[in-house]
């Protein structure tokens, strides 16, 4: 699109004094480089269409933290997470004695966060896991193992992610949940009918592929959370003999897979049952959704962004994707940052050239204060213009395998720019 010497200079000038790393604004930068006289520098706002969509399976292998419990929230739905995981033997070949009395076993589970309404019981069931799975393979959440039906625990609990645990008058130990695992679960790992599995951690594996730790689904809107977990620092200890103990563990060598389920046909939210599971697309202009654990995004496109290719010649000082947020919601509170990708045409996801200039230019993060997220586009408008591609963008929640946060956003208006709504700003150059 560009069509004369001018313009290329203007524009390699913009783009020097960007990359010296001045202290203007952005939008400022360029506006003083040439005759104002000689430029008409303007700024305008782009209308945006959208709509949300489910999410891709995404991986979910040896993630930092498992997640692990049931939310029903009116605009999501029902969301249950469950996790696959590994114990292995702390120390090899143990020595358990002639005749051993198992007094408890507890697997402790440290928290590391959460999600929703703490105060609704949480019941957890624990299985085994009946093939294998390994730590060196990719896994989505979507995948499922097949498990034994013999249950190792079945328990219930209030969540409480954030009081630490006293241990004595003097020590306290970080948050954690310790669930009891039962006489088939003891029985199994005390008394194997070969000795020869608890010399190594191969042996072990081979004879005891895993734990599968799952929640019931809580049953009204409102209620259940999701917890976060640091299996790493998690164990399993068993309490013999009345003063003897012997723990199993994870490490990084623990093959570890979380599973999502979400039922959107709980949802009470009649517009995103109608984007989400009737894919009416025309209902983004309401409303638009975000949601982790591999729930839902939101794609975006400029349409009115064409009528500038090949009119006149443009040069973009900046170029911000404003996204306001319609969530009032004191507890699911939204995501801290959003992740946008472009779309190559085949539909895959792509980063766009902004954001190789930095975090903190490219942005996402959540302003607190004006309720929104801002991405500054300057360099993918520029280049659409220029004549490359525009297939479209997503929007989906950082972090989406470890964060369960949801996002209710205000829509787009295809018919024109709204300042309510979700739009592109664009301070711009007119090049005679």
């Amino acid at each position: 699109m560009l069509k004369n010497s001018k313009f290329f200079l203007v524009l390699s000038l913009l783009v020097v004094i960007f990359l010296a790393g001045c202290n203007k604004e952005p939008e400022k930068i360029g506006l003083d480089l040439v005759n104002q006289n000689q430029l008409n520098t303007f700024d305008t706002v782009f209308s945006v269409t959208g709509y949300s969509i489910i999410e891709d399976s995404v991986r979910t292998d040896e993630t930092s933290i498992s997640i692990l419990g049931s939310m029903y929230s009116e605009n999501f739905g029902l969301t249950v997470a469950s996790f696959y995981a590994q114990p292995r033997l702390k120390d090899l070949s143990p020595d358990f004695g002639d005749d051993p009395h198992v007094d408890s076993v507890f697997l402790t589970l440290v928290y590391s966060g959460s999600y929703g309404n703490l105060s609704t019981p949480q019941r957890i069931r624990i299985y085994e896991v009946a093939e294998d799975f390994f730590v060196d393979s990719m896994y989505y959440s979507r995948d499922r193992f097949d498990i034994f039906s013999t249950e190792f625990a079945d328990f219930t609990f209030i969540p409480n992610p954030v009081d630490s645990v006293p241990i004595n008058d003097s020590t306290k130990v970080p948050a954690q949940i310790k669930i009891p695992l039962n006489e088939s679960f003891y029985n199994k790992i005390f008394f194997p009918a070969d000795d020869s599995v608890l010399n190594s951690n191969d042996n072990f594996l081979s004879y005891f592929k895993g734990l599968y730790i799952t929640a019931d689904s809580v049953s009204m809107p409102g209620e259940g959370s999701l917890l976060y977990f640091g299996i790493l620092s998690s164990k399993i200890t068993f309490y013999y003999n009345d003063t003897l103990t012997y723990s199993l563990v994870f490490t990084s060598n623990s093959a570890r897979v979380g599973n999502f389920h979400h039922n959107y046909e709980k949802s009470l939210n009649q517009n995103f049952k109608n984007q989400v599971l009737n894919h009416l697309d025309t209902m983004g202009s309401t409303n638009l959704f975000m949601q982790g654990l591999a729930g839902v995004k939101t794609f975006i496109r400029i349409p009115s962004l064409t009528q500038w290719i090949n009119t006149e010649n443009y040069a973009i000082n900046d170029a911000k994707l404003i996204i306001p947020i319609y969530n009032d919601d004191e507890i699911l509170s939204p995501a801290s940052e959003l992740l946008l990708f472009k779309l190559d045409e085949d539909g895959t996801q792509v980063l766009p050239e902004d954001y190789y200039e930095g975090e903190k230019y490219f942005g996402g993060a959540l302003n607190d204060s004006v309720n929104k997220y801002e991405f500054r586009l300057s360099f993918q408008i520029q280049n659409v213009l220029n004549g490359a591609p525009d297939y479209g963008y997503e929007l989906v929640i950082s972090g989406k395998t470890t964060r369960a946060n949801e996002v209710l956003l205000y829509g787009t208006e295809p018919g024109g720019p709204d300042l309510s709504k979700i739009r592109l700003n664009v301070v711009y150059t007119k090049i005679p």
